[in-house]
């Protein structure tokens, strides 16, 4: 059940003009929750709580899902985990805590709860495509709506010391942590290149070469200005593509995350040994749909407060390693040089 609301606006304003996001006391109505006006108001209130989950704006992610910690109960936060290397290394030690006392961390990055990157990451785990050399991945996105408009400002302004924002932030955050949480590749180093708005000043072109430790690189492409609207009538979907490549095979996943029959997840082996083999039949990526209970991450932070095993697609190390690559990559397009990630 909703215990509560945690809502300063009483009518919440959405990014997207055609559609319509319900008030404080429609919500409050509906679930029978009270409604307060920030987080510390809600924990020192007598209502009891099993979990939390975090959706503000990028830069207050850390602050909120520090308090979760500390109040000891189960956290599921928006994606990127922080918006500042420092603040990822801090709460991705409180999560590693809090994880190890038996509670529930997790970024709400939705794709990584989908059975396909399940399966991809346990394929990598079991060594099935040897080890991982190279990645290749990009995110095409009908969101020139969102990242082209200053009135946007939480999606396409930096504040509180963030080196950049527009869709780096607000989408490669979901791209990178697929990748991250099918592979142990660790980002040391990025090159890249942003295309921002006149209008708003976000990137909304990315492109970037991420060097990991060991030798292994990932190449990144992504792009707003994919003419549609993903939740329109008629709805545009995003492209996404991934292409991982190990010493010993390859895997390769890519598809229209409106259209499940526009992809599988493919497995090729160098010895030939298969030479081709399917392994999940269907592309998935994030889960937006507004039916049924939820994304299945939300799923997971219910299964927790309910006492029961829940799956963590995208802990505070994928979070930590998404925020390390993107923010060098903000750096490196202002700089037009390598940037190390701190």
């Amino acid at each position: 059940m909703v215990a509560a609301i945690v809502e300063r606006a009483k009518v919440p304003r959405s990014s997207n003009a055609a559609q319509k996001l319900d008030t404080a006391q429609e919500l409050s109505d509906r679930y029978s929750a009270p409604v307060f006006d920030s987080v510390e108001a809600l924990l020192a209130s007598s209502t009891e709580l099993d979990g939390l989950l975090v959706g503000v704006s990028h830069a207050d992610h850390a602050h909120q899902a520090t308090l979760a910690i500390d109040a000891g109960i189960h956290v599921l936060v928006e994606k990127p985990m922080t918006t500042s290397v420092v603040e990822a290394r801090g709460l991705a030690s409180a999560a590693e805590a809090h994880m190890d006392a038996g509670r529930f961390f997790a970024i709400n990055n939705t794709a990584n709860w989908r059975e396909g990157c399940r399966v991809a990451a346990a394929a990598v785990a079991a060594g099935r495509i040897g080890h991982v050399e190279h990645v290749s991945a990009h995110m095409h996105s009908p969101l020139l709506w969102l990242f082209d408009d200053a009135c946007n400002a939480g999606w396409t302004q930096a504040t509180d010391g963030m080196s950049g924002n527009g869709f780096a932030w607000g989408q490669l955050s979901h791209l990178l942590a697929w990748v991250f949480h099918v592979t142990p590749l660790q980002p040391t180093r990025v090159f890249a290149s942003m295309g921002r708005s006149e209008s708003s000043g976000a990137d909304l072109h990315d492109s970037a070469v991420i060097c990991c430790e060991g030798g292994a690189s990932i190449s990144v492409s992504g792009t707003a200005a994919v003419p549609g609207d993903a939740h329109s009538d008629a709805p545009v979907g995003k492209s996404i593509q991934f292409a991982i490549f190990g010493s010993e095979g390859s895997l390769a996943y890519a598809g229209d995350d409106q259209r499940p029959g526009s992809g599988v997840l493919e497995l090729r082996r160098r010895d030939r040994r298969p030479a081709h083999q399917v392994l999940h039949p269907a592309f998935e990526f994030e889960n937006y749909e507004p039916s049924g209970t939820g994304p299945e991450s939300m799923d997971a932070l219910v299964d927790a407060c309910l006492g029961r095993t829940a799956y963590v697609g995208a802990d505070a190390h994928v979070g930590l390693r998404s925020v390390q690559a993107i923010d060098a990559m903000y750096r490196s397009a202002v700089s037009g040089t390598v940037e190390k990630c701190l």
